[in-house]
């Protein structure tokens, strides 16, 4: 699909970005795979509501997408089609993020921060026995200049909302399913109306919504198909 504004695209992103003009968008926001479930192996309840849950969308097949992500060789090419001063949000985890940087400033990106999304609402599993993690966090890159962070007072990088609601899913469910509201908040700081936002993992489509909701154009990348139709039809209904 390819409009003036929306440009969705099915497939590897390390090939299907070489179809974007280098130095043509104005931030990136992605959400890539953390490789979570490859490091808690059979623990895969962890990302449920609770231990007991039976009944959910989150089982070994539906999270093999997490597993064995090169976490960084994608991100030069991602970085050429940044524009100069453009903005580039990374969520990961917490883990992966000293790996990234170091490539970041390889590529002559700057890091600016890792910020997180903070979660009043976590699933709660195994809270008898760990602390319950309710953040995700991201780092936050540009490229060179002056970028764009539309604030009026202090920002310290963190985004109290609650989890996804069942609102959002009705065209169906993404095991990591991003709320609307958060990429919202993040979009509007770090990009002005009419600019191009890149999502080279566009998983439920969140990103896209944001964007077709603020007024922004949105070029979106998936690989799975089924991930594809779903984020396909959220945007094209936002």
């Amino acid at each position: 699909i390819k409009t003036e504004n929306l440009w969705l695209m099915q497939g590897d992103c390390l090939e299907r970005m070489k179809e974007i003009e280098s130095g043509s968008v104005d931030a990136i926001v992605c959400d890539p795979p953390f490789n979570i479930v490859e490091k808690i192996g059979k623990n895969i309840h962890l990302f449920r509501q609770s231990e007991k849950q039976v009944n959910s969308s989150i089982t070994p097949e539906s999270m093999s997408f997490d597993t064995g992500f090169d976490q960084t060789t994608w991100l030069e090419l991602a970085a050429e089609k940044l524009k100069k001063c453009g903005n580039f949000i990374i969520f990961n985890d917490w883990e992966n993020m000293g790996e990234i940087a170091k490539e970041a400033r390889r590529l002559k990106l700057k890091v600016k921060m890792v910020g997180h999304w903070q979660k009043p609402n976590p699933n709660p599993a195994e809270w008898r026995r760990r602390f319950v993690s309710g953040r995700e966090y991201f780092i936050h890159l540009t490229k060179g200049g002056k970028n764009t962070f539309n604030v009026e007072k202090l920002h310290f990088g963190e985004f109290k909302i609650p989890l996804t609601p069942q609102s959002e899913k009705t065209f169906g469910k993404h095991p990591n399913q991003k709320p609307v509201r958060l990429m919202l908040e993040i979009v509007e700081i770090l990009s002005n109306e009419g600019d191009s936002i890149l999502d080279p993992f566009m998983g439920s489509g969140s990103t896209g919504v944001a964007c077709v909701k603020s007024g922004r154009r949105f070029v979106g990348i998936e690989l799975n198909e089924e991930y594809y139709c779903l984020s396909k039809n959220r945007i094209e209904n936002a």
